[in-house]
């Protein structure tokens, strides 16, 4: 599909539970889209639309995935390879990004607020600050010499995410950021990590597909209770059948 318009479906019916306000359920009527598979890209609502197209939000984007791999033992150099090289082999990009903030504060090792978190909290991910630096110097130099398999995104935007939707479905995701709006909210497409998890894990077989999936809950979890725009917030469940969605509030992330 070549446009955001042409990925946009009419959504018929939203249906909200008790303990959803109406205008989550409006947020997610105008900016449901089907999924797109080229790459992934972070849970951070700092995405405009045209940034995210319905492509894959995990925490960290594929960077992420590569981070859980060296918690597993894998070292920089294969855990970016693992991804890397299942992203290629399959038409698709290794999905990264920073931020603006980046540019400027001396505090912020990475753009990525997960990879930061990562460095500043490193025996809650179980990893080296040799570890994470390596990987993002490896990260960068691919980004540098292999472009065109890389999908790089530089967000400029102020954190201000109402909730996290949390989307249990193959077929959509939701768009992070509503410029018209100016309505922001984190989403993690859960289903398709899984998917996307087991099947990377089913290439190589220095990984374990069940302790992969557990690592990556385990970190994405951490991160939601450490960053201030995201600990605390709503969780929403979002399912989608033959244009019908379905949202209800499912707790709250954690706040440590």
């Amino acid at each position: 599909m070549s446009s955001l318009e042409e990925i946009k479906q009419a959504v018929s019916t939203v249906k909200a539970g008790d303990n959803v306000p109406t205008t989550v359920a409006a947020y997610l009527k105008a900016n449901l889209v089907m999924a797109t598979q080229e790459s992934s890209i972070c849970v951070d609502g700092g995405y405009k639309p045209t940034e995210a197209m319905g492509e894959l939000a995990r925490a960290g984007a594929d960077l992420g995935i590569s981070e859980a791999l060296m918690t597993l033992g894998l070292t920089p150099e294969k855990a970016f390879q693992a991804v890397y090289d299942y992203r290629v082999d399959h038409g698709q990009k290794y999905g990264w990004h920073s931020d603006t903030h980046a540019q400027h504060d001396e505090n912020i090792f990475s753009g990525c607020g997960h990879y930061n978190a990562t460095y500043q909290n490193l025996d809650r991910y179980q990893v080296s600050s040799e570890q994470v630096e390596e990987l993002l110097v490896i990260v960068k130099q691919h980004q540098v010499e292999y472009p065109e398999n890389m999908r790089y995104i530089n967000l400029d935007r102020e954190h201000a995410e109402e909730g996290i939707f949390v989307v249990l479905s193959p077929k959509v995701s939701v768009l992070p950021w509503d410029l018209e709006t100016n309505r922001q909210f984190f989403v993690y497409d859960k289903t398709r990590d899984l998917e996307l998890l087991t099947a990377i894990a089913n290439t190589n077989d220095q990984i374990d597909t069940t302790e992969l999936i557990k690592t990556v809950e385990n970190q994405t979890n951490t991160t939601l209770g450490l960053l201030d725009s995201s600990k605390g917030k709503p969780l929403y469940s979002v399912e989608y059948n033959d244009g019908v969605v379905t949202v209800n509030q499912i707790g709250n992330a954690p706040t440590e």
